[in-house]
């Protein structure tokens, strides 16, 4: 246990990412979001103002290089701006060490330097929206990834849907919990955009089972080791109160189960856990008997944040949010009614695999962040 804390703890990604060989079970449509969304309408945005020849100069703002999935992410972003050197001269990361005034200064700093589009990863959505809002302002259009700002200027945000991995979580945990029940928030960053949707979303759920109370909300910072001091804390206050976890995202998740086997749950009495993209959660879910439900969210967005923003730069219309696909998996025998998926934990997990491994990487079976290379414009 302890070994596979310390692969999660480490600063720099010390092993091997890949991308898990699904099943046939596996999900390869279009999103379901985009499909499953009732509105006659979706928002589309004209960027015919913004279209220029080319190559060009793009920056990257980044919020921070503080765990696995984000360095998952960087990396693709660097592969698509390579598989685009025809029409990209330069593409310009800074990186602001999950600090507001410093990504603030990154923002100001890439605009100097002439940039013909920005993208933007917000560290907290309300800090970086003054200053988002003023590369808008200047003519400069703006694609968020990720993490996105409160207001909506900026042309398009390329994400998976935060709203609907929080109510999907929500709404498999109440019904685990037939509809009553005590469960525990695990957020990731306070002010975070993806955290604080999911939270928000699940609430919209949550509250419509009375029975289902949320008897404390504590935040990990997208870290396995916060998360399970805080729920090492919640299991000495709580104890056997406790009926379910939803965490915001798999970062978290092994913290957490590991508190609950530290202090001495047995297998198959852990609460359901829920979880996003990381191998080790599933890994653990499957030694505990724990019931997991995953629903991923792609670090391969940032390399798609790259098309968006071509398609900006050639005057294209393109989606307010541009969504990527998830995957939803449950462990075996864990489908509820409203989540009802072929595919298992057990067609994702890599068994064998490092605990840190992005199962939803989409880099390629080759893939090895400690050696990862590539000739990028910079």
């Amino acid at each position: 246990m302890k070994n596979m804390l310390k692969r999660f703890a480490a600063p720099v990604v010390l092993s091997a990412f890949a991308t898990a060989a699904f099943a046939d079970n596996a999900y390869t449509g279009a999103p379901r979001t985009f499909l499953f969304n009732p509105a006659q309408d979706v928002c589309f945005k004209d960027t015919a103002q913004y279209k220029k020849e080319g190559p060009y100069t793009i920056g990257f703002s980044n919020a921070g290089l503080g765990d696995s999935w984000r360095v998952v992410a960087l990396h693709s972003m660097m592969k698509a701006a390579a598989e685009n050197k025809d029409k990209i001269a330069k593409l310009l990361i800074t990186d602001a060490g999950h600090d507001d005034s410093k990504q603030v200064a990154d923002i100001q700093d890439l605009v100097s330097r002439g940039v013909d589009l920005l993208i933007v990863s917000a560290n907290t959505a309300q800090a970086l929206d003054p200053a988002v809002t003023r590369v808008m302002e200047s003519g400069i259009p703006v694609v968020m990834v990720d993490r996105r700002i409160e207001s909506d200027n900026f042309v398009t945000f390329v994400t998976a849907s935060d709203a609907i991995s929080g109510r999907l979580f929500a709404q498999w945990i109440v019904e685990k919990l037939n509809g009553k029940g005590n469960v525990i928030m695990l957020g990731g960053q306070s002010g975070s955009s993806p955290s604080e949707i999911r939270m928000k979303t699940a609430m919209q759920v949550f509250n419509q089972y009375p029975d289902i109370k949320i008897i404390d909300t504590v935040y990990g910072d997208w870290s396995p080791v916060k998360s399970k001091q805080v729920m090492a804390s919640m299991i000495q206050k709580y104890g056997k109160d406790i009926n379910a976890v939803w965490s915001a995202h798999g970062l978290m998740t092994p913290g957490s189960i590991e508190a609950f086997v530290d202090a001495g749950w047995t297998d198959g009495t852990i609460p359901p856990h829920t979880t996003a993209d990381v191998n080790g959660p599933m890994q653990l879910a499957l030694q505990h008997k724990v019931p997991l439900l995953e629903v991923g969210y792609p670090p391969a967005m940032a390399g798609e944040a790259i098309k968006s923003a071509l398609a900006v730069l050639n005057g294209a219309q393109v989606p307010c949010v541009t969504e990527i696909n998830s995957q939803i998996a449950v462990t075996e025998g864990d489908n509820t009614p409203s989540i009802d998926t072929r595919l298992g934990i057990k067609d994702m997990v890599v068994l064998d695999g490092p605990a840190d491994l992005l199962v939803t990487g989409g880099m390629g079976p080759d893939y090895d962040p400690n050696t990862f290379s590539i000739n990028y414009p910079q």
